[in-house]
C-alpha cells in the first residue's frame, strides 16, 4: 500500500530531512502500511508527521487510504520522484501534499500546510 519504495529512496529523504537546517531531529514512527516520521523543528516551530506515499498516479484516491496518523494534519509525501498527479496542499485539514523539494520549503513555515513553491 505505501511501502513498495525503491530502496534508495528512504535513505535519500532522510538525508535531506537530517540535514535541513530547519530540522532538529528525525524520528521514525513505525507504521505496518507505510513509512513515517516525525520532524522536530528548530526556532520554536511545531513539529509534524510526514507520510511516504508509494503511489505512483498521485489521486484522490491516495487521499483516502491516507493513514490515520495523518488525521490531525501533517504531510503526505509524494516520494516516487518519477511520480504525478494531485499536488495541491489542503489546509481545512492542516495537510500538506508534494513531493521532497516542496517539503522541504514547508518545513519553514509554522503553517507547513499552506506552503506552495515559487512558481518561475
Amino acid at each position: 500500500m505505501g511501502k513498495n519504495l525503491h530502496y534508495s529512496i528512504r535513505p535519500f529523504v532522510e538525508n535531506a530531512l537530517n540535514n535541513h537546517n530547519a530540522v532538529e531531529s528525525l524520528e521514525k514512527i513505525e507504521l505496518d502500511d507505510f513509512y513515517a516520521y516525525k520532524i522536530t523543528r528548530r526556532r520554536g516551530l511545531s513539529s509534524f508527521i510526514v507520510v511516504l506515499s508509494d503511489d505512483y498516479y498521485f489521486n484522490s484516491e491516495s487521499l483516502q487510504k491516507k493513514p490515520a496518523i495523518l488525521k490531525d494534519g501533517g504531510f503526505f509525501l509524494k516520494a516516487r520522484p518519477e511520480g504525478y498527479g494531485i499536488a495541491r496542499s489542503i489546509p481545512e485539514e492542516k495537510l500538506g501534499l508534494g513531493k521532497l523539494g516542496k517539503l522541504l520549503g514547508a518545513i519553514h513555515k509554522e503553517e507547513y500546510w499552506a506552503y506552495e513553491p515559487p512558481v518561475y
